[in-house]
């Protein structure tokens, strides 16, 4: 599962990963929740743009707000099977964060690249509000210490297949992510407050006492 996620990153740092025609007006974001408006890329015309959206989806069937979806499972429910067809696009971030049990948050971060891009379907609600879910694929390595889920994270050489027109060769590029290009660490309980939105949400901390070994991949 995917619940909270990072995005500090520039304009700059966007165009070095997408494309230089990219333009948006964006802020840093260190504890992004479900409900909060994010950036989003997609393709129009052959050419990267940026999209603002707001993560989760309201569905009858269901009380609580939709954030997740499995990627395994895409085609056995029908709303998410007519959204792979045309409805793609890729949530950039930094890094995430996860829960160990309920109470021990870790961040989790890319020890190659500042920036990550997660797999994530859009819609329009009946009342003109732009929604998104991110996808996720099983934890496997060290990762799974943390959870048994992370986000679908799609490689830069696939983006332009993910985004593309094709959703059968899209499917193909969802995989379980290299845990060994991962490291995480424990961070602050407060990162649970979706007002603590700041860079001390990225910190070590130092009260969590957990046996998970620390920033394993990190050399």
């Amino acid at each position: 599962m995917c619940g909270r996620y990072t995005f500090s990153s520039n304009l700059e740092d966007l165009k070095a990963e997408f494309s230089n025609n990219i333009s948006s007006n964006f802020s840093a974001k260190y504890n992004i929740a479900p409900s909060q408006e994010s950036i989003s890329i997609s393709v129009k015309n052959n050419q990267y743009y940026i999209q603002k959206l707001n993560w989760g989806f309201k569905i009858s069937a269901f009380k609580n707000l939709i954030i997740n979806a499995r990627s395994e499972t895409l085609n056995e429910k029908k709303i998410f099977k007519e959204l792979i067809k045309f409805n793609r696009c890729l949530i950039p971030a930094n890094s995430w964060f996860e829960w160990r049990g309920s109470q021990k948050p870790y961040l989790i971060k890319n020890k190659n690249k500042k920036i990550i891009s997660f797999a994530a379907l859009k819609r329009v609600e009946n009342n003109g509000d732009q929604k998104f879910i991110v996808l996720t694929s099983q934890a496997i390595g060290n990762l799974k210490k943390i959870h048994n889920r992370t986000p679908a994270i799609i490689n830069s050489d696939d983006y332009r297949v993910w985004l593309g027109k094709n959703d059968e060769d899209a499917l193909l590029t969802l995989k379980p992510i290299d845990d060994k290009c991962y490291y995480y660490y424990p961070v602050s309980p407060d990162v649970g407050k979706t007002s603590n939105d700041n860079e001390k949400m990225l910190d070590i901390y130092e009260g969590n006492n957990d046996e998970v070994p620390l920033f394993p991949n990190l050399t």
